[in-house]
């Protein structure tokens, strides 16, 4: 070899390792930011029912794969496994997600390269690594970090698959998509992404037809009976329990909550902030000639979320945590976008980025510092200082007692869960009145003196408040205590109230 060659070799090695470095150090900062605020949220409803989901009966667990309108039947599964090794304290449960939510970074990486290049996924990967969204819902017990790597693994492997037809990608392909289906209902929307992601793809082989054919038969005809249920569901006007939002209205949810986070700190600049960054990466990749890639990355983005506004259309469906999947199309496209303005300024896209990483590291501070959801786990350690045993503890919605079960380090007895006062006429009038919930209410409270009444998200249960306006009139507040997302209040119920409860 001669002296240019070995040269050339020795500056190319010293470049490889300096790239391994970087992914190492990213990698390594993306379980740091994870891992240190692991609990520094408590549990809230939504986790704790994935916990009784997961520890259900096994004959139980195993109907869930064939319920109808049964959602992530495969992510409790897998769930139950970890909680067995792992145990069922709140950092135990969220370390699954954790390590899913590195699993999906390194993908994020393999996959980025191909599509955007080296440069543009390298400038992309911080924002991946330090995405206060991210970082959020890697410390949750749900599927919303499992989703994201079945969807790049899939995503890879239909890359590889395209490229050079091999049986093993398209089966990672027809598996990791099979998976996600499993894990979270609206991953279906993954199958037409896939399709015309193939269609679009710029360096499909010839021999790839018969392989994405095969696959796209096999994803689609074993799901072919669910329509039985699912296609009057996606027609019908229903109340979900969603908010309404127009397209648009979607749309900025999205940025907000992929810009800035759930605490959203810098929400309004944050987001036109990532929405200009994303159209100027999208315009970057067609002005150079790569507009399938820009295409793809778009499809990714705008077509399960078009879906899911139609679908909202007769009923309301949208939450940003079920789009979380298509959060890296958008990371691409910025690193597209930082590496464009890097060819002309480099010190202007370490600046660009520097401002993204500003918005991050703010949230992320927020989020391991400040309680965002209900604080349980304090108020259910005040009520059993504070409650005498013979008192009624009273539940404004079921999943309450869930929580503070969840937490207590004793039986609750006695307990209640407190009238459900929502129902509505077609017409939009309540079906349950002052006089009706008077009744219940003296039922419930019969033979008690004292009630402690948890109080949090009320508007789901009794939006009129009518439980509290019960036992404000027929009992004497004796305290209340406040936590981030739960109050406590205490009554002693007055003689007229037991009386009212005999005749």
């Amino acid at each position: 070899m001669s002296n240019r060659h070995l040269k050339r070799y020795r500056i190319s090695s010293l470049r490889r390792g300096q790239l391994w470095g970087l992914l190492v150090a990213l990698l390594l900062a993306a379980f740091a930011v994870r891992a240190l605020s692991l609990d520094a949220q408590g549990l809230w409803r939504d986790e704790v029912d994935a916990l009784n989901f997961a520890t259900a009966p096994w004959d139980e667990m195993l109907q869930n794969f064939t319920r109808p309108g049964w959602n992530g039947p495969l992510y409790f599964l897998l769930l139950r496994g970890w909680i067995a090794l792992a145990g069922r304290t709140a950092f135990a449960m969220r370390y699954f997600s954790l390590l899913c939510g590195l699993a999906a970074i390194a993908l994020f990486y393999v996959l980025g390269r191909r599509l955007v290049g080296r440069k543009a996924i390298l400038c992309a990967l911080p924002l991946a690594v330090f995405s206060p969204y991210l970082v959020w819902y890697a410390q949750e017990v749900k599927m919303y970090t499992w989703m994201p790597a079945l969807v790049l693994l899939a995503l890879y492997a239909l890359e590889r698959s395209c490229e050079r037809p091999r049986r093993g990608w398209w089966a990672t392909v027809l598996i990791a998509t099979s998976l996600a289906i499993y894990s979270h209902i609206l991953a279906a929307l993954l199958i037409p992404v896939e399709v015309l992601w193939f269609l679009l793809h710029p360096r499909r082989h010839r021999r790839a037809w018969s392989g994405g054919l095969l696959v796209l038969v096999l994803l689609t005809l074993p799901y072919l009976p669910l329509l039985r249920w699912q296609a009057p569901m996606i027609f019908e006007v229903r109340e979900t329990g969603f908010l309404a939002h127009t397209l648009w209205g979607m749309a900025q949810v999205l940025l907000v909550g992929w810009s800035v986070g759930v605490t959203s700190w810098g929400a309004r600049v944050g987001a036109v902030y990532l929405g200009g960054m994303t159209l100027l990466g999208w315009i970057g990749l067609c002005w150079h000639r790569a507009w399938r890639r820009a295409g793809q990355l778009w499809l990714w983005v705008s077509l399960p979320l078009l879906a899911i506004w139609a679908v909202s259309l007769r009923g309301a469906i949208f939450t940003d945590r079920y789009l979380i999947w298509t959060a890296p199309a958008l990371y691409l496209a910025v690193g597209a976008a930082l590496a464009l303005v890097s060819r002309w300024r480099r010190d202007a896209a370490a600046a660009l980025l520097a401002v993204l990483l500003l918005f991050s590291g703010v949230n992320l501070y927020r989020q391991a510092t400040r309680p965002f959801k209900p604080q349980f786990q304090e108020a259910t350690s005040y009520l059993q200082q504070q409650r005498d045993p013979d008192e009624l503890l009273l539940f404004q919605i079921p999943y309450n007692r869930i929580m503070v079960e969840y937490y207590a380090d004793a039986p609750l007895d006695p307990w209640a869960e407190a009238p459900y006062t929502n129902w509505h006429t077609p017409a939009g009038e309540y079906l349950r009145n002052e006089s009706e919930v008077d009744g219940e209410m003296r039922a419930l409270i019969h033979g008690y003196d004292g009630v402690w009444l948890v109080y949090s998200e009320v508007t789901l249960w009794d939006e009129r408040q009518l439980v509290k306006d019960w036992l404000d009139t027929h009992g004497t507040l004796a305290g209340e205590q406040h936590f981030h997302g739960v109050v406590l209040y205490h009554y002693v119920l007055d003689e007229r109230a037991e009386v009212g409860s005999r005749k």
